[in-house]
């Protein structure tokens, strides 16, 4: 009957047959093998997900609209706000007819941040600002970005969106632009594990290994073992277990200069701000220090020439009197806090449907204990898929020796 196992007249081809036919197209229906197989797999145990979900190809979003480099600031911005979404790719259109538009680069919403002032349309617009809203797009964009092929693998994906403190990545095969992958993404792959989780019961492994409780740091340098989901549920519960703690916090009376100094320094994006009491009062983002410097200077460098962290981004003129601005005027005061034994699907849940980047983790009397962001969440996910790659019979290692 071949390759597989046979079952009531029935053959169901082995991990590593159904592996080769879905690369090959062999025994699939339009490419891809059928569902009630996968279902067979994931009953039975099998580490399915992980095999059929494993580079850029499969996580990307290929439903993307482009802008063109002659489109302007005030479009991006509209464009930005009713799709809601943080990146835009940008296009040069085809000189030719029957050409086809060629890939640029990207903007970001932190982008148009530095440029736009936070009282556009309101009392006390800054001069610039209307002038800004009539720039091109191809005055701003970030050309060659760090990009990613198809057939990059998800882990390497995410240690380039970590280790170079980016939201999104362009997936790219011979300079097209096939799709792209954002934090939004890496969101929906995370929840998409978690309802395999709850869907086969694996969920319950937490319960029954809630004594028992194993770090994933841990599990990941002994190996992983022969099941990654089920150890998996016994090592990420809640957002303890991966948050960062004892953040590096800033009092409500220091000012903006402090918190860029802060953020370059510890290579950050998130500073909780507290009160003199140690209470939390609020959150500066760089998207909120972005927003009341300056226009930047004109150059704009390329990723690859943005060395320090945030160098471009918070370029400023050292006189520029905003840097003295204190950071109650600047904060976000409409935080978002978990408790540590909040689940961590419950939070990545959270960070999801209300499209922001972090959690503070606080206690019942709200002093501040750590803080979850989508790095973290990135960081996990990146050692699943290193565990996953280890219980691999004759594992193949995408990445040689990586540190997260």
């Amino acid at each position: 009957m071949g390759d597989g196992i046979k079952t009531d007249n029935t053959t169901i081809p082995d991990i590593e047959t159904k592996k080769k036919n879905i690369e090959a197209g062999i025994g699939t229906e339009n490419g891809q093998f059928r569902l009630i197989d996968v279902i067979d797999d994931l009953s039975a145990g099998k580490e399915v997900f992980f095999q059929l979900v494993r580079v850029a190809k499969d996580i990307m979003n290929k439903n993307i609209t482009t802008l063109t480099l002659d489109n302007k600031v005030e479009a991006c911005l509209k464009f930005m706000r009713d799709n809601k979404v943080r990146h835009v790719p940008v296009m040069d259109p085809p000189t030719e007819e029957g050409g086809k538009p060629h890939f640029v680069g990207v903007i970001s919403a932190r982008d148009l941040s530095r440029l736009i002032s936070p009282y556009l349309g309101k009392v006390g617009e800054d001069a610039n600002d209307q002038k800004a809203l009539k720039q091109p797009l191809g005055a701003i964009v970030t050309r060659y970005p760090i990009s990613v092929s198809p057939e990059t693998a998800i882990k390497e994906v995410l240690f380039k969106m970590i280790h170079n403190h980016i939201d999104m990545v362009p997936v790219l095969a011979n300079g097209d632009l096939l799709g792209i992958v954002t934090i939004t993404d890496i969101l929906h792959l995370f929840i998409r594990l978690n309802k395999i989780l709850q869907l086969f019961n694996l969920t319950g492994e937490r319960e029954k290994t809630a004594k028992k409780k194993i770090r994933l740091i841990d599990m990941n340098r002994r190996g992983g073992g022969s099941n990654v989901s089920s150890l998996l549920s016994s090592a990420i519960q809640t957002v303890e277990d991966i948050m960062t703690e004892q953040p590096v916090s800033l009092e409500e009376q220091e000012i903006l200069s402090d918190a860029i100094e802060v953020m370059q320094k510890e290579k950050i994006r998130h500073v909780p701000i507290v009160n003199r009491e140690g209470k939390l009062v609020g959150m500066v983002s760089d998207r909120n220090v972005l927003r009341h410097l300056s226009t930047p200077p004109k150059h704009k460098p390329s990723q690859a020439e943005d060395e320090g962290f945030r160098t471009r981004l918070f370029a400023v003129d050292p006189k520029d009197p905003n840097l003295s601005l204190h950071l109650t005027r600047i904060m976000t005061k409409d935080i978002v806090s978990v408790l540590p034994n909040c689940s961590l699907f419950n939070a990545i849940g959270i960070l999801h449907e209300n499209r922001i980047s972090s959690l503070l983790v606080v206690d019942e009397e709200e002093n501040l204990l750590g803080i979850v962001t989508v790095t973290d969440v990135m960081r996990a996910l990146f050692t699943v898929y290193e565990m996953a790659e280890k219980s691999q019979p004759n594992p193949e290692p995408i990445l040689s020796s990586v540190e997260v």
